[in-house]
């Protein structure tokens, strides 16, 4: 045993004698490299999605406005008294296609849903849009995938940087006291 602890008391005096210093690393080119690179790269998606969605437009010959939120939506853009705001509970379906008219989730599939205003983990373009929508009314929403599900999707039926469609009917708006 003493054997044995000797032979470690050496091991580790010479093992510590051949030290390879590290230099720090800069990473300064490249992450400026990268900063531009996502830059580049985000603005190219955002000028594919606007063409995929105005070439969309042209096709199906409804009217849309672009919201100053970045989307469009079928109805005036105008967010009025009666629409819901932040903390207002509201009760809507909706469908969720891509600019193929394919459907992704079907009404049926996705059912009724209650959610209160500023509280729920919607796309943030689909919570905007629940508040310009009035209470029995139904708009489409054509979202760039920056504000519909982002680069990742949903991990399911939506892909990354996907461009929806979004039909949504408000059934009810429980307005909340200020």
């Amino acid at each position: 045993m003493r054997k044995l602890a000797i032979i470690f008391v050496l091991l580790s005096t010479i093992a510590c004698k051949n030290k390879v210093i590290q230099k720090p690393v800069n990473y300064e080119d490249d992450r400026e490299k990268f900063m531009q690179f996502s830059q580049d790269r985000n603005k190219q998606i955002l000028a594919e999605d606007n063409e995929l969605i105005a070439n969309y437009i042209d096709s199906i010959g409804q009217k849309f406005v672009r919201t100053q939120y970045g989307f469009w939506i079928s109805n005036s853009g105008i967010a009025t008294e009666t629409m819901a705001k932040t903390g207002d509970v509201v009760k809507y379906d909706y469908e969720v296609s891509n600019f193929s008219n394919e459907i992704i989730y079907s009404e049926e599939e996705l059912g009724t849903q209650t959610i209160m205003m500023g509280r729920s983990d919607l796309p943030r373009g689909i919570q905007v849009a629940l508040q310009m929508i009035e209470k029995g009314d139904s708009a489409t929403v054509l979202l760039p995938s920056f504000l519909a599900y982002g680069g990742y999707g949903d991990r399911n039926k939506i892909k990354g940087n996907e461009p929806l469609i979004f039909k949504i009917h408000i059934q009810t708006i429980e307005k909340q006291p200020r």
